[in-house]
């Protein structure tokens, strides 16, 4: 087969049209309406954060927060400025991979005494002296990108974890009393005041920033949305707990969009089912692994592979080290597409950690620069996804909204090349241009910091 043939074979299987698009937005429309009204038990998706306050924008004071992640623990002193400013003071630690696979006891040990790093030394001067010296007690907002059954806005039990994270003897137990055990044995005068998934901490700082955001979306190592729904539609809460909420009252919906989708309308090609089948976690997030910047690098890899067999890539030799999986990460998927000049010397450079028998051409970065387009347009309209049917679940549309700001965190959507003009495409596509631009992308920085500070402070 050609070059040109195996290009063409190629995006008709990855690149998505609005037609292809819309049977996932149903599915996802279906998915919203069971995980309403299905107990948050187990593995849940449309999981209640018990926050029904959002800031205003004239808060301040200082507070602290902690957001761990896919990839990063941070710790942070969050000042509130008012008028929707903010400081943030961040101490950043990347556990390893025994931390995420090991006791759980001694993973929230390791985040205790980050604490302590950060109150007594590196943002000391934030804290008053009975503070620092552990007689006053700090209040933490904890914000937890991970599957949480939230039974008050500081109490929740832990469920199944995922990207990369199997900590031992955690599931099923509460994750506030994690917390202070770790505390305890510290002996840090710490006190979780309000748990939230971290995309509710990302919409609830975009709205801080700008009180007319509606939607948040992570979209980085996994991908993750949350929105303010009825409380009265969120009928998996017990009848007693929604009647004591006022009128119209809407409360934060962390939706666990991550592990929505199933093969029965997912769009699922080979490259796919390979990832999937290799992974420790087979048959888990279907949907963020076909986007999200954990498994973009390892489909390129795996493409890439196919065109070598194929004999149009690299001589028809794999470079030694490529054939490992996850050899290919998507930070090298973004040097790629980032490279424009003539040369392609930060390519060939790239490349260089791998032994080929034959130095690359520039055919070769072409063809291989041109994969990760293909994968990564593909990722763009898939994250669409959750804001256009977002928008459908709140009747946003309906309502004749002119302004509908999706608040947008994460290195994925932040860092990779052109991943914001694609998202925008694919909603023209899905919309038209006209109704299209009523809908604002905004990039909402410091999303965990600031909203896990935000929600300390509201629900104290």
């Amino acid at each position: 087969m050609s070059t040109d043939s195996i290009f063409q074979s190629l995006e008709k299987s990855f690149l998505l049209s609005r037609d292809q698009l819309k049977p996932i937005v149903d599915g996802f429309n279906l998915e919203y309406q069971t995980g309403l009204k299905t107990p948050s038990k187990g593995l849940a998706t449309m999981i209640p954060s018990f926050v029904t306050k959002m800031p205003t924008g004239d808060e301040t004071g200082t507070f602290l927060s902690l957001d761990l992640g896919g990839t990063n623990l941070r710790i942070a002193a969050v000042e509130l400025k008012g008028a929707g400013k903010s400081v943030v003071h961040e101490l950043k630690r990347r556990p390893t991979l025994e931390l995420k696979t090991g006791e759980g006891s001694v993973f929230f040990d390791w985040i205790a005494d980050a604490i302590n790093d950060l109150v007594t030394v590196d943002a000391r001067h934030l804290f008053s002296e009975s503070q620092v010296a552990g007689k006053e007690t700090l209040a933490l907002g904890v914000c937890w990108s991970f599957p949480v059954d939230q039974t008050a806005v500081d109490r929740g039990t832990i469920l199944r974890m995922g990207k990369g994270f199997t900590l031992q003897n955690t599931e099923g137990k509460d994750l506030a009393d994690m917390f202070h055990g770790a505390f305890k044995r510290k002996n840090l005068n710490v006190k979780v005041t309000a748990i939230l998934n971290d995309t509710v901490g990302t919409l609830v700082a975009h709205a801080y920033t700008n009180p007319a955001c509606r939607i948040g979306l992570i979209f980085a190592t996994g991908i993750n949305a949350a929105y303010p729904e009825k409380v009265p539609l969120i009928t998996k809460l017990d009848e007693s707990i929604r009647n004591k909420y006022p009128e119209n009252t809407e409360m934060l919906i962390n939706t666990e969009i991550d592990i929505f989708g199933t093969e029965a309308y997912l769009p699922l090609t080979n490259y796919d089912l390979v990832l999937d089948n290799s992974h420790n976690q087979p048959k888990f997030q279907l949907y963020e692994k076909m986007l999200s910047g954990a498994y973009m690098g390892e489909l390129t890899r795996l493409i890439a592979l196919d065109f070598i067999k194929a004999g149009v890539l690299f001589g028809g030799h794999a470079p030694e080290g490529f054939d490992k999986a996850w050899a290919f990460p998507t930070m090298y998927m973004s040097t790629l597409e980032n490279d424009d000049k003539t040369d392609h010397k930060a390519s060939l450079e790239l490349l260089s950690i791998f032994n080929f028998v034959n130095t690359p051409t520039l055919n070769d970065i072409a063809i291989l620069t041109r994969i990760c387009r293909i994968v990564s347009t593909r990722s763009a309209f898939l994250a669409a996804v959750p804001i256009i049917s977002l928008i459908e679940q709140q009747k946003l549309l309906d309502a004749d909204h002119d302004d509908i700001v999706v608040g947008i965190n994460g290195s994925t959507y932040e860092f990779y090349p052109h991943m914001n003009l694609r998202v925008r495409r694919a909603l023209d596509e899905w919309y038209g241009k006209e109704v299209s631009r009523k809908i604002t992308l905004e990039v909402a920085s410091e999303g965990g910091s600031v909203g896990g500070a935000l929600i300390a402070m509201l629900c104290k």
